[in-house]
């Protein structure tokens, strides 16, 4: 009876089993019908397809800016006739319909600026205003472009994965590469916000370009790389026009940060920042005041030089742009909470920020 009712179980699995390969038979020829173009090709090169398709649907919204930067007017005639005139190459993102383009901060002050959308049609552009605390600038072009940021959610791009890059550099084609994401951090230097660290190489001018993750939406824009470290800044960012074209760690802005920065550019001409009007530096207890600007709001509400800066609103602060960053993304005129240390004693005080 026994081995009766293993010979029906084992009967009954093939024929389970049978079904199985027949659904999964059909499926595959169905896939195979959908598909003829895709029938012959391995992994790898179904992999490139994707890829491709990735890169030309997103470089659209990628042009190269050209800044040009004449020599002084306060220079004599004769000298000035002599200077030939310096252009820089960086990139930009399309931001909206409206012909709003964001790009990084320029290493000089130029006298005209340029773009170049994928027509090769130079467009003459105006500086509408920019933010130094996250190096972003928004320029106008006189012509409305037709395209705008399809921009993806960067707080879904963790360490592992896969991004690309489109910058633009000398020549007519934009400069592409291919990097994997190693996490985010804040820098010194760029509190602000936290930045997208990436391995992947880049070349001169393609700062301002645009990182895309696989889906082809743009979730950072990039800022820069991580030069090597010194005693005054260890953390130093360099643009990418100062560096030779080798593979780099390069650190990108999360597209919510250069969406918020460049619609409040839009708006008001500026980035408004909070102010507190201190000098400091760091020390194992905290964040130590070595002067107070003459009538800024800290001066105005009694902070004092060797004072011990603790918390911020409630928040711990331990090093000076860890309090950069809180005060910076406060808006200005906003009543803010400071817990000091003086002379062993803690002490706490309100006190409005001023504008940056």
């Amino acid at each position: 009876m026994y081995n009766q009712i293993l010979i029906n179980t084992l009967d009954s699995n093939k024929i389970h089993n049978y079904l199985y390969k027949v659904l999964v038979f059909c499926l595959l020829i169905l896939l195979g019908a959908s598909i003829p173009s895709y029938a012959k090709d391995n992994v790898l090169q179904l992999l490139e397809k994707e890829f491709k398709k990735v890169v030309k649907n997103s470089s659209p919204v990628v042009v190269k800016v050209i800044a040009t930067i004449k020599p002084s007017a306060q220079l004599p005639t004769n000298i000035r006739s002599k200077i030939i005139p310096q252009q820089s190459i960086s990139s930009g993102i399309i931001f909206d319909k409206d012909g709003h383009i964001i790009t990084t901060t320029f290493d000089m002050p130029p006298s005209n600026i340029e773009i170049i959308y994928n027509t090769r049609k130079r467009i003459p552009a105006k500086i509408i205003g920019m933010d130094d605390l996250t190096d972003l600038v928004v320029l106008k072009s006189e012509q409305k472009l037709p395209l705008q940021v399809k921009s993806g959610d960067s707080n879904k791009i963790d360490t592992g994965s896969w991004v690309i890059t489109v910058g633009n550099s000398r020549g007519q084609k934009p400069i592409i590469s291919f990097g994997i994401v190693s996490g985010r951090e804040y820098l010194p230097d760029r509190p602000c916000s936290d930045l997208i660290k990436i391995n992947a190489p880049i070349s001169p001018g393609n700062s301002g370009g645009a990182v895309v993750n696989t889906s082809g939406e743009v979730i950072g824009m990039i800022l820069g790389t991580l030069t090597e470290p010194n005693i005054q800044n260890p953390f130093s960012i360099q643009l990418p026009q100062q560096i030779m074209n080798r593979p780099e760690i390069i650190f990108a802005i999360p597209i919510e940060t250069v969406k918020s920065v460049a619609t409040e550019i839009i708006k008001h001409g500026k980035m408004p920042r909070g102010w507190l009007g201190v000098n400091i530096y760091s020390n194992e207890l905290g964040v130590f005041v070595t002067r107070v600007t003459e009538n800024s709001p800290a001066h105005l509400n009694g902070l004092l030089p060797k004072d011990i800066i603790l918390e911020f609103n409630g928040t711990p602060v331990k090093h000076y742009s860890e309090l950069l960053r809180c005060v910076g993304i406060t808006p200005p005129h906003t009543e803010i909470k400071l817990k000091i240390q003086r002379n062993g004693q803690d002490k706490n005080y309100s006190i409005k920020l001023g504008e940056r």
